[in-house]
């Protein structure tokens, strides 16, 4: 059987203390991040100054090729030469323009009557004893010059034989021995006279 145990003086009444409130991560995780950031701006910028104060061109920001100090050029493997002769080569050397080849006729001079000479063929004849012969004759016109063959040409010629005296004919020439002639009709004192030709003038153009 227990004994009951007298109640002991009251004890005096102590709140219990308030929970401690629960630690947040997230301001160091984000204070981590913002020195990386800083750091890494730094090596950038540490590098971007000591890029620009190592370059050679007046403008710091900018490389070779570029304008260096005192009017010098510096090339892109680094050379630094007077900037009238170190301009870079951006264009491709210049190709002289092909020049055709000129032609020109060999300048042979205006023919004249000594570059011709004529002969007639009879081509018809009929005789009347002492009274004459009716003569049907056609030039034969020959070139003696080279210059004949470059111009055209009136070329005029006389016969010689005809009862009434002298007969003046012309022909033309196109070059070379292409002519164009007409036939003459004359009249003989006999049988004996033989007509004959001669070239007195020549008259030319170019075709």
């Amino acid at each position: 059987m227990s004994v009951p145990v007298p109640p002991g003086p009251p004890m005096p009444y102590a709140p219990l203390p308030a929970p401690a409130p629960p630690r947040r991560k997230w301001p160091w995780v984000l204070g981590a991040a913002l020195v990386v950031s800083a750091v890494a701006a730094g090596v950038v910028l540490a590098i971007a100054v000591g890029k620009a104060a190592s370059s050679p061109c007046v403008d710091k920001s900018q490389t070779a090729p570029c304008v260096g100090p005192g009017g010098t050029w510096v090339s892109a493997d680094g050379a630094v030469r007077p900037r009238d002769a170190a301009a870079p080569a951006t264009t491709s050397p210049s190709i002289p323009a092909l020049v055709a080849p000129t032609t020109t006729e060999p300048a042979l001079p205006e023919p004249t009557a000594k570059d011709y000479s004529v002969d007639l063929a009879v081509v018809s004849k009929q005789c009347f004893g002492s009274a004459g012969c009716n003569v049907v004759v056609e030039p034969k016109l020959n070139a003696l010059g080279a210059s004949t063959l470059l111009w055209e040409c009136d070329i005029t010629y006389s016969i010689s034989g005809d009862s009434s005296g002298e007969l003046i004919e012309t022909a033309y020439a196109q070059g070379g021995t292409s002519y164009r002639v007409d036939r003459t009709a004359m009249s003989t004192k006999n049988t004996k006279v033989a007509p004959k030709a001669t070239v007195t003038s020549v008259s030319c153009r170019k075709p």
